[in-house]
């Protein structure tokens, strides 16, 4: 399922655009007709998460069906592996950045840059006690992702007691449905659940395993809604209602993970390609490293704001510095951790859900 690999630089990039949507219409008043579509790049974490309760259960759910104590230790030891190293390094860069620019402490919308919100990053528990961002603004996220791989191996034992794809399905919906309702009845002004951090994570999460489980063992052929897919993407594109900092378009981003694993055809084939792998390989630093580019996202901006030629050459710029910034996080601290742990490791990898009935495995890299 390389597939899905490329999918995640797709979701990686959206959350960019998120991010940056301000400085890139400054430069390229062009861009302003998408402006709805990159408004609503939030979504693109909304991707994510299920994205990686599918993989794991892909890889996991029948090999960790029975409880293991040695097992849970070593898939969490991994997890730690794959996304500690990126977001320590990253988190020690905000730290320098912030000592340098003294702005230390409790910046603007409540950002945290405190020793206690320090602490808290290294044990990766940052979102668990607060709603507000700490450093590495983005790495809120990784805090949920934790906080999914400490559970999983209990997730693993109860899901895979699901057999029937219709059952799937339903699992998924109402984990969706549950979500939603919480975020109906309790979230705050600003759209966030405060002291309740989990619900967004483990609704999407466990709705991503629910699907895989669908697809794998029923044979749900969810690769013929592949021609929805550009009406999720229009209708995120050209109508700010169904994306105005709610999440009621996070069960489309779950079907989007489950048609994407299943369907051949040009979207396969596309994000199947060599540079979107790729690419995808290196979209978790690039998640994690985008946000810290800020200052030279800012001058870019104001060199590029004399004419015409010079806004293109900073757009180009811009989008190779981003690029660049998470190659280099991708070969120099992502890649030597993982081959570090899987030196150490002595159990066995597990052989995905389903493998003789599917074909080859997958790429087993989750994005947190």
């Amino acid at each position: 399922m390389p597939a899905l690999t490329g999918l995640r630089v797709l979701a990686a990039s959206w959350v960019v655009l998120f991010h940056y949507r301000p400085d890139l219409e400054a430069l390229a008043p062009w861009t302003t007709p998408a402006d709805t579509f990159m408004q609503a790049g939030y979504l693109g974490v909304d991707l994510f998460f299920p994205l990686s309760g599918f993989i794991l259960a892909y890889n996991y759910a029948d090999s960790m069906s029975t409880f293991s104590r040695q097992s849970a230790i070593s898939f969490i030891r991994n997890r730690f592996a794959r996304v500690w190293p990126v977001h320590f390094v990253a988190l020690n860069v905000d730290l320098a950045m912030a000592v340098a620019m003294g702005t230390l402490g409790i910046g603007e919308g409540g950002h945290r840059r405190t020793p206690a919100a320090y602490g808290q990053n290294v044990l990766m528990v940052h979102n668990w006690f607060n709603d507000r961002p700490s450093f590495n603004g983005p790495a809120w996220s990784i805090a949920s992702e934790w906080f999914a791989y400490l559970l999983a191996p209990l997730l693993f034992v109860l899901v895979a007691r699901v057999v029937r794809a219709r059952t799937s399905v339903l699992f998924a919906a109402l984990s969706y449905a549950a979500m939603l309702t919480v975020f109906a009845l309790f979230a705050l002004p600003n759209g966030n659940l405060e002291h309740m951090f989990y619900v967004r994570i483990m609704g999407e999460f466990i709705a991503g395993m629910f699907l895989c489980l669908a697809w794998v063992r029923g044979g749900l052929s969810l690769g013929r809604l592949a021609p929805l897919l550009p009406v999720v993407v229009l209708a995120v594109a050209l109508v700010p209602a169904v994306s105005s900092s709610d999440y009621w378009m996070a069960p489309a981003m779950g079907l989007v993970v489950a048609v994407v694993a299943s369907a051949g055809g040009w979207v396969g084939s596309w994000l199947s390609t060599s540079f979107m792998v790729a690419a995808g390989e290196a979209s978790y630093c690039l998640y994690m490293t985008h946000y810290l580019m800020r200052p030279v996202v800012t001058w870019l901006r104001e060199w590029g704001d004399d004419a015409w030629w010079s806004a293109a050459l900073a757009v180009a710029a811009l989008v190779l510095a981003l690029g660049a910034a998470a190659w280099l996080m991708h070969v120099l601290v992502e890649r030597p951790a993982r081959r570090l742990v899987h030196v150490r490791s002595r159990t066995p990898e597990p052989a995905p859900v389903g493998a003789g009935h599917h074909g080859p495995q997958p790429d087993r890299e989750d994005f947190a």
